[in-house]
């Protein structure tokens, strides 16, 4: 059982977030958010309600901030991140797609946008590819045609839990800072 699923954690937001209506974001949004938190720069503190441009209350603010590190562990144990939809880059279900996902993940990188592209913009933005295109948030015409590509689309996506690894890897791993490793 992957620890991001602690029914407590899980129910606290998923209902709060069910009860503020159609405009509040979906678990697989919040999951998303999440594991760009996780997985990126550093971040002290999040302003959850600034982020969602809606009120979040400490209560649901601290199960965020919980399921968060919970992340991290699983990703410090070497356990990859289930998502909470399919790797389906094309599959539209309403707020529980990859697409959602993904857009979910975008917002946790503007949480903090500028340390996520400050060490090597070129490799983020190759790693960060997938889930852009696949958010649809950006109106980009060369996204626009590589979206038609469906084998490559479709490649990025099975891709992403071994990206997020990567990610995670390149701002936290050995060469961050964080751990030593001994010489060979």
């Amino acid at each position: 059982m992957s620890d991001i699923t602690n029914p407590s954690l899980k129910n606290t937001v998923r209902q709060y977030f069910q009860e503020q209506g159609e405009d509040a974001p979906t678990w697989t949004e919040i999951h998303g958010m999440l594991c760009a938190l996780a997985v990126g720069p550093e971040v002290e503190s999040v302003d959850y309600a600034a982020e969602l441009e809606m009120p979040v209350p400490g209560e649901v603010s601290d199960a965020l901030n919980r399921l968060r590190e919970r992340l991290v562990t699983q990703l410090l144990g070497g356990d990859a991140i289930n998502l909470p939809c399919l790797l389906d880059p094309y599959q539209e279900e309403d707020g529980q797609d990859l697409a959602s996902w993904c857009a979910g993940f975008m917002t946790g990188v503007f949480v903090d946008e500028e340390n996520w592209y400050q060490d090597d913009e070129e490799q983020m933005a190759q790693l960060l590819l997938p889930f852009i295109l696949i958010s649809g948030l950006d109106d980009d015409e060369a996204l626009d045609t590589l979206w038609e590509n469906t084998q490559v689309v479709r490649q990025m996506a099975l891709s992403i839990p071994e990206i997020l690894e990567e990610l995670y890897l390149a701002f936290h791993g050995p060469d961050q800072g964080d751990a030593s490793t001994p010489a060979d």
